[in-house]
């Protein structure tokens, strides 16, 4: 009996042509857990940091490649846990624009989304209403999260929905392009079949906000064509500090200190 791929078989929008996110983690896991292809099943990526925990059900879109070679990533504001390989019908809020300067300033971004099924954020229509604390604690998280690995993230802001739709749309054809790229040289460029996808369940477990000190002081932003957006990029606060300008690559960077 075999299943489809959750990342190349379904269609990264539905009929409503809302965006459909794949869960991998869910919310309170205190792992990372990864939809692993060759397996055709949910694998453990990495143990985060003692008092770390996912806040929010976290996943990927289909039929999209990140700048990091990987699906989109994309977090889910969902009220209540749900499990891996569940897949929602979101509408975006935004996206948390994060460079990876420990991989040469990669960027790894990340979308914000609601469900549509979610009465309690029908008034939440960009990630602005969500508030600067709400804000302030994501960006936090998906720092801390990464600690202890080579990542060494910066956040460098957010971005609306437009840009947000359009990350998914560069996404969408950075994807379709590799996919053609493997057919014309190996002639797998089709949908793979690996077999069914399984669900993990994981423990749901209280996230504990994690009290910080100290700021990040960002690099100069490296120029990706999602970075390029037109829309404006809201100024991270002191405690997450924005970017520094590209025409000071001088200054001073600093980093949040380790527990």
């Amino acid at each position: 009996m075999h299943g489809i791929n959750l990342v190349h078989d379904l269609s990264p929008y539905d009929e409503q042509h809302h965006v459909r996110v794949v869960v991998e983690t869910p919310r309170g896991a205190t792992i990372k857990i990864k939809f692993d292809e060759d397996l055709g099943c949910f694998s453990l990526s990495r143990i985060l940091p003692l008092g770390v925990a996912y806040p929010y059900d976290f996943g990927f879109v289909p039929q999209t490649l990140a700048q990091d070679g990987d699906p989109l990533d994309a977090m889910v504001l969902i009220d209540a846990m749900t499990y891996p390989g569940v897949v929602i019908s979101c509408r975006l809020l935004g996206a948390l624009q994060v460079e990876e300067r420990g991989l040469r300033g990669r960027p790894n971004h990340r979308l914000v989304a609601v469900p549509v099924k979610a009465a309690r954020k029908d008034d939440v229509r960009t990630f602005a209403d969500l508030g600067r604390r709400m804000q302030q604690e994501l960006e936090r998280f998906f720092v801390m999260s990464s600690s202890f690995t080579s990542k060494d993230p910066v956040v460098r802001g957010w971005v609306g929905p437009e840009a947000a739709i359009d990350m998914v749309q560069r996404a969408m054809a950075r994807y379709k392009e590799r996919r053609g790229d493997r057919a014309g040289g190996s002639g797998h460029g089709g949908p793979t079949d690996r077999g069914p996808s399984r669900s993990v369940q994981v423990p749901a477990a209280v996230l504990r906000p994690v009290a910080l000190e100290g700021v990040i002081s960002a690099t100069p932003a490296t120029e990706t064509d999602e970075s390029q957006q037109s829309s404006a990029v809201s100024p991270v606060p002191a405690v997450v500090a924005a970017s520094a300008p590209e025409t000071a690559p001088d200054e001073q960077q600093k980093k949040l200190p380790t527990a």
